[in-house]
């Protein structure tokens, strides 16, 4: 069913991607995106597009998990792109908080966003996502090992909002090792000529989006 709604979306875009009436499909097909646990970006912006020319078609339950599977694409610019194409009449509440989500992971305040997603009004606007949690720890992930060659252990819990057996599971999937009080990461292309996390004076918070920059994460 997914492949085939797949090809049909694609035939709609290919010979009516300027037709307001093929909205309901590219509607319907968020669902799908959802619920088969990929994302297409290209569909999304056409029907983000339809909602742009004329914003009152534009559903913003349908935008809002628009925005939740792009920021699930991070460190890719999804989110960015979608979000240019939101008519200004349609941003909500949770439009606006998942604005501010991204913020602070773009921006790498790691601990910050933990703390609002622990608000039950901001992780309402991603409930029902599959795998969102996941995807935002990938990413999470992907910039600490490019940021550091050895990090607190405590410090990472805090980065990663995991601890007890799920961490120790993150460990052995990345082979990262546990030596006493810090965490090991090996070494890569990116943290090879970082700093070590207990060099004074440098915090994650300043040190990240450098890397997250330079290193095109």
């Amino acid at each position: 069913h997914a492949r085939a709604m797949q090809e049909e979306v694609q035939r709609l875009l290919s010979e009516r991607r300027f037709d307001p009436s093929i909205t309901p499909q590219l509607e319907a097909y968020v669902d799908e995106q959802i619920k088969g646990g990929y994302t297409d970006l290209d569909a999304n912006l056409a029907l983000l597009r339809f909602y742009q020319y004329n914003p009152a078609t534009a559903n913003s339950e349908v935008i809002c998990k628009i925005l939740v599977k792009a920021l699930m694409q991070m460190p890719g610019t999804d989110f960015m792109l979608c979000m240019y194409l939101v008519p200004g009449a349609a941003k909500d509440q949770k439009i606006e908080i998942l604005k501010q989500l991204s913020d602070k992971l773009e921006t790498c305040q790691f601990k910050e966003y933990w703390a609002d997603m622990a608000d039950d009004k901001n992780a309402s606007v991603v409930n029902g996502i599959p795998g969102f949690h996941e995807a935002i720890r990938k990413y999470i992930v992907g910039v600490i090992s490019a940021t550091y060659q050895v990090i607190a252990k405590d410090e990472l819990e805090i980065l990663l909002n995991l601890k007890g057996a799920q961490l120790d599971q993150l460990l052995e999937e990345r082979k990262w090792v546990a030596k006493g009080s810090d965490v090991q990461i090996p070494v890569n292309e990116f943290n090879e000529a970082s700093v070590k996390f207990k060099q004074d004076g440098i915090s994650f918070d300043q040190l990240a989006p450098i890397i997250v920059s330079t290193a095109g994460l």
